[in-house]
């Protein structure tokens, strides 16, 4: 993917300094993309549709539904191996009950 020089000349030619949102811009129109830019040095924030996703897979994954039964063992023979919260680790336990 690529835009010629007169292009991009074309598109900055009014602007004597091509700030970042006009670059942004820039990339949406001409390549199509959703661009959602974020510094370096903060931690990434993903989306509700990726969070779901990324759940979705991980609780399909036989190793972790392994872990997390081997956990439920454990917590029921009153070996805590999940967190402090017995709430917290019913949830989760109901979630992928729920998901699978």
């Amino acid at each position: 993917m690529s835009i010629s020089k007169e292009q991009l000349e074309q598109s900055f030619r009014d602007k004597s300094n091509v700030e970042l949102e006009d670059l942004v811009q820039l990339i949406e129109e001409n390549f199509g993309f959703n661009v959602m830019l974020q510094r370096k040095d903060e931690h990434p924030t993903f989306t509700d549709k990726q969070k779901k996703r990324m759940t979705s897979v991980i609780f399909k994954d036989e190793g972790v539904l392994t872990q997390l039964q081997h956990a439920q063992k454990d917590r029921t023979d009153g070996i805590s191996t999940y967190n402090d919260s017995e709430e917290e680790f019913a949830k989760l336990l109901n979630e992928v009950e729920n998901d699978t």
